[in-house]
């Protein structure tokens, strides 16, 4: 994948964030290369206190967090951006902090408003906010921007060792998941499928799902990507956002099933690579288990990039109106 020209250039940004999947690290690392990039991570930054009890120990570990991040933005002083990823999930006072200090404060929600408990008049202190949420970004009139390819060329081995692999977090779609894990038994490709849950094993879901504990990196959750034929994604309930899923299939030329209806209104969808399912009756066919990958236009590739998205996040906001229509999806 060719990346179009990064527009930002010799900046003072600061991205301040929780980054529970290490994808903002690789933007920041990305942007770094020719910008003075802060990446303040409020997910570290301090010491494990295993001595003290519980509620303590978390208190003083986020203190000590928030401490350092004051401390990183105070030493940047002025600078020309500053991106919060989710800013209802950090100190509000870090967050305000951040915001003197910039020239251009832009927020972007990787999550549904709904799930962050997002405050819609803090949003306005901000001089753009993205979702990347269709339909949070119609019912409130904010911009809606798809996440990225986190990674900036697609020179990496790939195969089939996997007929197909999901992971993911939480209990809630594990039932949806087992439906279409028993869909590709049906099919006679269960020893070949990886269907990996972090979560505590739930009663009664299917035997063909694995719980694990320990939280996948990056580079664990890639690799597995690049091994595997097909791609799973399972929509969070009341979300119309796209994972990062998608665009790691987009990459690497993997075919998707996804419940996820709103994907069919991107430029990139192709019937014949993203399958839409039916969370109740998930059905499969071969035709498509079978059928060759179709490329799509490089252009479009390029299009949910590092550089366009940043592009996009860091260019200076219109005067009038504050936010941009929204447009489909």
């Amino acid at each position: 994948m060719q990346s179009p020209p990064l527009e930002i250039q010799n900046q003072k940004i600061i991205i301040l964030c929780r980054d529970v999947g290490g994808y903002l690290a690789r933007l920041g690392n990305f942007l770094g290369k020719s910008n003075d990039v802060v990446f303040i991570d409020l997910t570290h930054g301090a010491k494990e206190l295993p001595w003290l009890p519980g509620k303590l120990r978390r208190w003083l570990k986020k203190y000590l967090i928030v401490k350092r991040a004051r401390a990183a933005i105070r030493a940047a002083g002025h600078v020309d951006a500053l991106l919060v990823v989710n800013p209802s999930q950090l100190d509000q006072g870090l967050v305000t902090q951040a915001q003197a200090a910039a020239s251009l404060s832009v927020a972007y929600l990787s999550d549904g408003i709904a799930r962050l408990s997002m405050p819609i008049d803090q949003l306005a202190t901000f001089d753009k906010v993205y979702t990347f949420d269709g339909a949070d970004a119609r019912e409130y009139r904010l911009r809606k921007l798809y996440n990225y390819i986190y990674e900036e060329h697609a020179d990496f081995k790939t195969t089939s060792d996997f007929k197909a692999f999901v992971v993911m977090g939480g209990k809630h779609r594990v039932d949806v998941l087992g439906r279409v894990a028993q869909a590709f038994k049906q099919l006679g490709y269960t020893g070949t499928c990886k269907f990996l849950v972090q979560s505590k094993p739930v009663p009664g879901a299917s035997p063909l799902l694995t719980f694990f504990r320990q939280r996948m990196d990056i580079d664990e959750t890639a690799e597995y990507v690049r091994r595997s034929e097909i791609l799973i994604d399972i929509v969070r309930p009341g979300h119309a956002g796209l994972s990062f899923r998608f665009f790691e299939a987009l990459l690497y030329r993997k075919k998707m099933i996804t419940n996820n209806a709103s994907v069919a209104h991107y430029d990139f969808y192709d019937p014949r690579n993203i399958l839409i399912i039916d969370s109740d009756h998930p059905v499969i066919p071969e035709s498509f288990i079978n059928g060759e990958y179709v490329d799509p236009p490089e252009e479009v590739v390029q299009r949910y990039s590092m550089a366009s998205w940043a592009n996009e996040v860091f260019s200076s906001p219109p005067a009038s109106p504050p936010r941009l229509p929204v447009t489909e999806p």
